[in-house]
């Protein structure tokens, strides 16, 4: 968290000083990048001192009075924090970041109704926060109104796409909980194209990889099935429009389609699905299931099947599932996946505002 915030810190002070000659404020910077380092150092009390200083040379510059919070938050002096943090959410120029901290340090104090508040009060001058409806939805979550909470996660997917923790909190959720697997699935997937490497991306594909065995059942050889949606709600067309089936039972024909092609498989392995999702956009795209369900990440299969990466996808997506499939299958094809991950360090999946994905959306 620490290494997030002062990232921005010194993004917003060099935002600042940009055109600024002042010598207060160029004085205020440099005492503030002492005052950073030594509270690293674990200096906390000095590094506050020298940040009260800066603030006094640069009245108007939030940064400080922030820093100082979060020194005092450092300490767990919860009571300062708090105080400070208060007064620099009212300043004219601030950031999400503001607003998370100070909830959060309530969250921690054991007042998680004024975390909401504050959180919601962030919301208000900056509604495309993703940072704040993940935190929104974790504190919610906690008080046990799991749909408020899903619905907080779900908001931020879809103002701020390129936030990566409000999929995983939604994955989580449907995989785990629900009986909307679905949704947890492209989630998910999501969330690991966009949060590479990290020990959530390595939990999350185990997840994925879980939660595809658990959906998908093969009984024998001419016998299988898939449960990744229960609901299978119709919307009951206007006059001279056509019916129109739901997503999920689309999603849900399509797949067992891929599952058949598998029957003799003794194991559902990564080998096993990679089959059923190639499968699987073969025949949704074949069927032209895109023109009414468009899905970025259908779309990014559909791409990496016509590049031929698609297969070492796959076993990148879901190698924690299965770590010793994974490194037999790397063994015999190490320059292929060598440079699938050369192609993909360049060429991410395209998640923006324009190009994105929700489930309220279908």
């Amino acid at each position: 968290m620490r290494k997030i915030f002062t990232i921005i810190l010194f993004a917003c002070f060099g935002l600042n000083l940009f055109g600024q000659t002042e010598d207060n404020k160029v004085q205020a910077y440099e005492i503030a990048m002492e005052a950073i380092k030594i509270m690293d150092n674990g200096e906390i009390d000095k590094s506050i001192k020298l940040l009260k200083k800066a603030k006094k040379l640069d009245a108007g510059n939030y940064n400080y009075p922030y820093e100082i919070g979060y020194a005092y938050f450092m300490q767990k002096d919860y009571e300062n924090a708090i105080k400070t943090l208060t007064e620099v959410i009212d300043y004219k120029e601030n950031s999400d970041q503001c607003f998370t901290l100070l909830g959060n340090i309530y969250d921690i104090d054991k007042q998680p109704e004024k975390a909401i508040e504050i959180y919601k009060i962030g919301l208000e001058k900056f509604p495309n926060s993703g940072r704040l409806y993940y935190e929104l939805g974790n504190v919610t979550e906690v008080l046990k109104n799991y749909e408020a909470a899903l619905e907080s996660w779900e908001t931020g997917i879809s103002v701020s796409p390129a936030y990566p923790s409000n999929y995983h909190t939604a994955s989580i959720y449907y995989c785990k909980y629900s009986t909307e697997k679905i949704w947890g699935v492209i989630y998910g997937e999501l969330f690991i194209n966009i949060e590479r490497g990290s020990k959530k991306t390595e939990q999350m594909s185990k997840l994925l990889f879980d939660t595809y065995q658990s959906s998908i059942t093969i009984k024998s050889k001419t016998e299988a099935g898939v449960s990744f949606s229960k609901s299978m709600q119709i919307v009951v067309p206007k006059e001279g429009e056509e019916m129109k089936l739901p997503f999920s039972m689309h999603y849900e024909m399509t797949m067992l389609l891929g599952v058949t092609s598998e029957l003799e498989e003794e194991e559902l392995g990564i080998k096993a699905l990679n089959n059923i999702r190639t499968s699987f956009i073969d025949n949704w795209y074949t069927n032209k299931r895109d023109i009414d369900y468009p899905n970025i990440v259908f779309d990014w299969h559909k791409k990496l099947i016509e590049l031929g990466y698609f297969e070492s996808y796959n076993y990148w997506l879901f190698m924690k599932g299965n770590g010793e499939e994974f490194d037999q299958w790397y063994v015999e094809n190490k320059e292929k996946f060598d440079q699938f991950v050369e192609w993909f360090s360049g060429h991410p999946m395209k998640i923006d505002e324009q190009s994105n994905f929700n489930r309220l959306q279908y």
